[in-house]
């Protein structure tokens, strides 16, 4: 029985725009002009947030760098007042500034990663290399409290 009513009403609607003829055409044109500006409107959109992500990966980017060139200037600043210290307190901290500059070879590889990440990554790169950046700065700054 629901098939029968089914059937009925798709042969009634089949016939309905048929009959309409014009206006049917009418109605499919502008069906199809409505669907064709929701997809460019769609396009439009991606094309935006695809910038954007683009802009903020950029920024990511730019600063990762700065906060990278900044830590290596202070490992080498350590590393050339260490050099400048009397034993015994230049073999104390010797091994300091070993992992120091281990930790910014580290930070520096993250660094490479972020630049090449794709658009799905680039987010938890950067929030990993500002962690790195931030232990290797506690680093530097408990050693450089020793040389005072």
């Amino acid at each position: 029985m629901k098939h029968l009513i089914a059937t009925s009403l798709c042969a009634a609607l089949a016939i309905g725009l048929c009959a309409c003829g014009e206006e049917g055409d009418k109605a499919a044109a502008k069906a199809k002009e409505v669907t064709n500006s929701a997809a460019n409107a769609a396009k439009d959109v991606a094309s935006s947030a695809s910038e954007k992500v683009s802009e903020l990966q950029s920024a990511a980017v730019t600063n990762a760098t700065d906060m990278y060139n900044a830590a290596k200037a202070k490992v080498d600043e350590l590393a050339s007042r260490v050099d400048s210290q009397a034993e015994p307190l230049k073999s104390s901290l010797k091994s300091g500034v070993e992992s120091a500059k281990s930790q910014l070879a580290s930070v520096e590889k993250k660094l490479g990663e972020l630049k090449t990440a794709a658009a799905d990554k680039w987010s938890d790169l950067s929030a990993e290399l500002t962690e790195q950046i931030g232990k290797l700065n506690s680093s530097v700054s408990d050693l450089m409290s020793k040389l005072k």
